[in-house]
């Protein structure tokens, strides 16, 4: 997509360099705005402390029969499960790993939609 010396490449907007000359944009302001947006992109990826401890329990605790849905920034693990002792077996090591290291929020578990 075009628009008056600007172009739109795989969601990056990409200034002409005639147009960036025209505008009065000087190599610098442009090479500091495009390290800002990698900035702030890069800061929009990274996960909270919390986060990474819910994975790294997940990881230990989790079945074939659950399925996990995300994890919340203070750490909460939203997960599905098919059976009722499917959702019990999981919060309960979940509970346990939380008693050798910080705790977190309690975890939530649902049914699959339209499931038993």
């Amino acid at each position: 997509m075009r628009l008056i010396g600007l172009e739109v490449v795989l969601g990056f907007l990409v200034i002409n360099p005639k147009t960036a000359k025209a505008l009065g944009l000087t190599k610098a302001v442009l090479v500091g705005s495009c390290g800002f947006g990698l900035f702030l992109g890069a800061c929009a990826i990274a996960n909270t402390p919390q986060q990474d401890l819910a994975y790294a329990r997940w990881a230990k605790c989790n079945s074939t029969s659950s399925t996990l849905e995300r994890v919340d920034l203070d750490g909460r693990i939203m997960f599905r499960y098919t059976t009722a002792g499917d959702r019990q077996e999981i919060v309960q090591c979940l509970a346990e790993a939380a008693r050798a290291g910080p705790p977190l929020p309690e975890p939530v578990g649902f049914r699959p939609v339209g499931g038993p």
